[in-house]
């Protein structure tokens, strides 16, 4: 397994990062439970949560947040994991979300829930789920310094923050010493993305300024949607797309980005998989991958790249990057 440090931390952490938003919904928890062992046993330390997540099946509330907690309890492994989670998520309103939660009561009583629900005392990487841009950055920064001093978390981040905003947050920051945000977790991937056809507006992407931010600054990244949906493995195997993939991702730029890739993997014998992966390697600033697997198959193709050193020709993937619109507009 690759492992990479993330940004301006001590987080060394595997190269791929399994999520777990379908865990205990449409993933069973003992098929999920048996995902996370060959994760682990083939050197994954790195796992994605929040306190939402699975909660937009009726019942159970943090469903994904108790299993990973029962879990690590059962391989006693805590100490050799990297636990990543969120909080402050509007709550779930119908097909929408409600009003945002970031105040501090709101931070806190999502952060202690999390440390309940996973069974223990602090949290590797905390994540801001989203925003609330009426409320000062001064406030979220001291708040979560705050729960630091407290052992609560070792590190925060900011996930679906404008750019903007995350700018705001590093200034101030900056000004009072503290590290402030040292990840953020956006939807990114090898392919180009029609934000437009994204129902949920509060969802940010990668684009050119954030990019250029990240390049600039070092801040890590983490990429949640990064598989594209399987846009591209769906192209390839003739399978057809499913609707909503294909109003976010089939765009005339994504078609050329496929040949493109089509043509490195007869080239270098590397798989669409592979080189979707790769493509998070080659970046200039710490970037992670986030990915979920219906089944045990969908893993091993991954730990596959990830355990295995194959380079891929740096200059196909870089024309990719350069056939990517990024005109998102928030």
């Amino acid at each position: 397994m690759k492992y990479i440090t993330l940004g301006n931390t001590n987080l060394n952490v595997s190269r791929l990062c399994i999520g777990t938003a379908q865990l205990g919904a449409q993933l069973a928890e003992a098929d999920g439970k048996l995902q996370l062992d060959l994760f682990f046993e083939r050197g994954g330390n790195f796992i994605d949560t929040a306190h939402v997540y699975s909660d937009w099946v009726p019942g159970e509330k943090s469903r994904s947040e108790r299993i990973i907690g029962a879990w690590m309890k059962e391989k006693k492994n805590r100490e050799a994991l990297i636990l990543s989670t969120k909080g402050a998520h509007p709550e779930f309103c119908g097909a929408g979300l409600g009003d945002p939660r970031l105040g501090n009561r709101e931070i806190e009583n999502d952060l202690n829930g999390s440390l309940e629900k996973l069974q223990t005392e602090y949290i590797d990487l905390y994540f801001l789920h989203r925003d609330d841009t009426k409320r000062p950055v001064e406030e979220i920064i001291d708040f979560l310094d705050l729960q630091i001093k407290k052992g609560k978390i070792r590190f925060y981040g900011c996930s679906n923050w404008t750019l903007s905003r995350i700018k705001e947050a590093a200034a101030y920051a900056a000004k009072k010493g503290s590290s402030g945000f040292v990840c953020n977790q956006l939807m990114w991937s090898l392919a180009d993305i029609q934000w437009d056809k994204i129902p949920d507006k509060t969802t940010v992407c990668m684009d050119a300024g954030a990019y250029a931010y990240h390049k600039e600054t070092g801040l890590g990244a983490m990429a949640f949607t990064s598989f594209a949906n399987g846009y591209f493995t769906r192209l390839e195997k003739n399978a057809g797309l499913l609707s909503g993939t294909a109003a976010v991702y089939d765009c005339p730029e994504n078609r050329r980005i496929y040949e493109t890739l089509i043509g490195v993997s007869r080239s270098t014998g590397m798989t669409i998989t592979d080189l979707s992966y790769a493509y998070f390697d080659m970046q200039p600033f710490p970037a992670v991958p986030i990915a979920s697997f219906r089944n045990d198959g969908q893993l091993l193709d991954a730990l596959h790249y990830f355990e295995s050193p194959r380079q891929c020709p740096a200059e196909p993937l870089q024309k990719i990057e350069q056939m990517k619109r990024y005109c998102i507009k928030y």
